[in-house]
């Protein structure tokens, strides 16, 4: 009896190992870039928070305050065209 396939079976076997150890491998360094992207976005987070406390400056304010009106202008204007083409 030929131990042929007993050969091939055993060199699929390593091959598969390998492929095993390399994607072992790789999952543990995605874990340890998944956790350094949690930790950052955890960090960036915790600024956003402390941002938005900051935030409430008066100059924050007035500049949020001159964009909404802007913006309420342009919505004007744009509506008065709107209400224009339909009569």
């Amino acid at each position: 009896m030929s131990k042929a396939w007993l050969q091939d079976l055993e060199e699929k076997v390593q091959e598969a190992a390998t492929r095993l150890k390399e994607q072992k491998a790789l999952n543990q360094e995605l874990e340890e870039q998944n956790s350094q992207l949690q930790e950052r976005i955890e960090e960036l987070e915790a600024q956003a928070a402390d941002a938005g406390d900051a935030g409430q400056s008066s100059e924050w304010q007035e500049e949020r305050q001159e964009i909404r009106e802007r913006v309420e202008k342009l919505v004007d204007h744009l509506s008065d065209l709107l209400s224009e083409e339909d009569s």
